[in-house]
């Protein structure tokens, strides 16, 4: 494929960054559906060794995070807008912290949904990892998207991921009204704090959706605009 002369001199140096804090996040992300299903098993030990390896990911995010800034603020001719690939970079962040967030709370309460709900769950949780992935795949396309001026089969094949990005948060969204419906029936059988504590996991998982189609969005701009 032909190579236009303008992302010859800004395309990798601009875009490989954002791609390897992608991959970096979503190193984060994968990690949960392991890490939960390691507390409902009741192997603590894992879910510990898991949760480390999700903050050492989240912890190298935020490292290429700052690299990717700093070639920002002094990089004058960009072939994508400033504003755009910041949007993007801080979405992708969010998603990373997230996920850290998620991990350090079910790890530190060992927290574990009712058995009948544990299946349903990571199925919630695979789900949200899934549009996360992509999400991956959307911003990994963008090297050949920018190639080829946005425009062709290229373009054509972002707009079938960015579609599946909206196929997977309406399923995600469908899922977490069921599980929250679920918890909310038994929530005189549980503990209070743990019932707060549950909504607060489906909340946080659902927000690894929004921060997928979020990003999606963005690139949609790229791509209309």
């Amino acid at each position: 494929m032909p190579v236009n002369y303008l992302s010859g001199i800004f395309g990798p140096s601009l875009l490989k960054p954002l791609q390897e804090h992608m991959d970096a996040v979503i190193a984060c992300v994968s990690l949960l559906p392991e890490l939960i299903h390691s507390l409902n098993q009741g192997d603590g030990d894992h879910a510990s060794k898991l949760h480390e390896q999700v903050i050492e990911h989240e912890q190298h995010a935020d490292e290429l995070k700052i690299v990717l800034r700093e070639h920002l603020s002094y990089s004058l001719l960009l072939p994508i807008p400033r504003r755009d690939l910041l949007e993007i970079l801080q979405t992708q962040d969010k998603m990373a912290n997230r996920a850290r967030d998620l991990a350090g709370l079910v790890r530190r309460r060992e927290l574990s949904f009712p058995e009948d709900l544990r299946e349903d769950y990571l199925r919630f949780l695979r789900c949200c990892v899934n549009s996360a992935v992509q999400a991956q795949s959307s911003v990994h396309e963008l090297d050949e998207l920018f190639e080829t001026g946005f425009r062709g089969q290229v373009a054509e094949i972002m707009s079938r991921f960015l579609g599946n990005l909206d196929a997977l948060e309406s399923e995600a969204d469908q899922l977490q009204s069921e599980l929250e419906a679920r918890v909310m029936q038994k929530e005189s059988s549980l503990p209070p704090v743990d019932v707060m504590f549950l909504y607060r996991v489906l909340s946080w998982t659902g927000n690894l959706a929004d921060y997928s189609n979020r990003i999606g969005n963005s690139l949609h701009l790229l791509v209309t605009r």
